[in-house]
């Protein structure tokens, strides 16, 4: 599941409302890909945000790509968003996730990793580690994410019939 937690009213962080920028705002914040990704479009090219609104933009606009499987353009943004914010944990964990779906899984693997090294709780990333040790064929290593992420997570169920999938392929 990817994360939208930087979904947020774009209108504050802009550095010079102009007329016709309420639409992009409201349209980059929109529950519809197709119109997040013209509206962030929108105030991209406008050139009149701010880095913080950059940032949201390029996010919420690497959402949708993802939404609509442009997995290439979801990561471009995101990684647009991280130049801007490179610390941050959403942007990392869900190209990452973008990664993941490409099935390039060392690019994967390196954006959860920073992500749990940012927060090293984030139970999720580290469960998406296993994913990605997994697509690898590195099982051993898939269990020991799914086994970590266990105990940051211990009643979710996809965890543990990851971890029992896997502890069945290597005859344990």
């Amino acid at each position: 599941m990817r994360s939208t937690t930087l979904a947020l009213a774009v209108a504050a962080l802009l550095a010079f409302p102009v007329a016709g920028q309420a639409d992009a705002i409201s349209d980059c914040n929109s529950d519809q890909a197709d119109t997040v990704i013209k509206g962030c479009t929108l105030l991209i090219k406008g050139g009149k945000a701010n880095n913080d609104a950059l940032a949201i933009a390029f996010f919420n606009r690497g959402n949708a790509f993802d939404d609509n499987g442009d997995h290439d353009g979801a990561i471009a943004d995101y990684t647009q968003m991280l130049k801007l914010k490179p610390d941050d944990v959403q942007g990392l964990y869900n190209r990452g996730l973008s990664y993941l779906a490409k099935e390039d899984y060392d690019s994967a693997l390196a954006d959860f990793a920073q992500a749990v090294k940012l927060q090293p709780d984030l139970a999720r990333a580290i469960y998406n580690m296993g994913r990605a040790y997994e697509g690898k064929g590195d099982l051993k290593q898939a269990l020991a994410s799914y086994e970590k992420a266990a105990t940051l997570a211990p009643n979710n169920k996809n965890v543990k019939n990851k971890i029992a999938e896997i502890k069945q392929k290597l005859g344990q």
